[in-house]
């Protein structure tokens, strides 16, 4: 069985989050991308066009060095036992609810905050 069998033989949201995460981070600390691009803010996803991938790309970097690997291992381990083996997660889908639902409830602050920055106008340049 070759390496690429047992990647796509892997439960799929947690390969695809595990997979996301190592190659991000490896582009971010090796300068591919410039971690700037991907950080969280603000102002630059409600510009026009919107980066929405600002949403996303913080919450699938890791540490540096060893945090790589072992952060990306962990990552998948985890969320694999989860995926395939917890009784609360018995539907296809429930995995990725339930990833969308916390990431909805990080963000729901966030998004209280940003809705009164807009409205006393901080976001908006004149």
């Amino acid at each position: 069985m070759s390496s690429m069998d047992v990647f796509w033989a892997a439960p799929p949201i947690s390969r695809t989050l595990a997979a996301s995460a190592f190659i991000l981070s490896i582009s971010v600390y090796t300068g591919f991308v410039p971690f700037h691009a991907v950080i969280f803010d603000p102002k630059n996803i409600w510009t026009i066009p919107p980066q929405l991938w600002r949403l996303v790309t913080p919450f699938l970097i890791t540490g540096k060095e060893l945090g790589i690997i072992f952060d990306t291992y962990f990552l998948y381990q985890y969320g694999s036992k989860l995926e395939t083996s917890s009784p609360k997660f018995s539907q296809p889908g429930d995995f990725a609810t339930y990833i969308l639902f916390v990431s909805s409830v990080i963000f729901s602050p966030l998004r209280i905050r940003l809705v009164r920055m807009i409205r006393d106008r901080k976001l908006i340049s004149t």
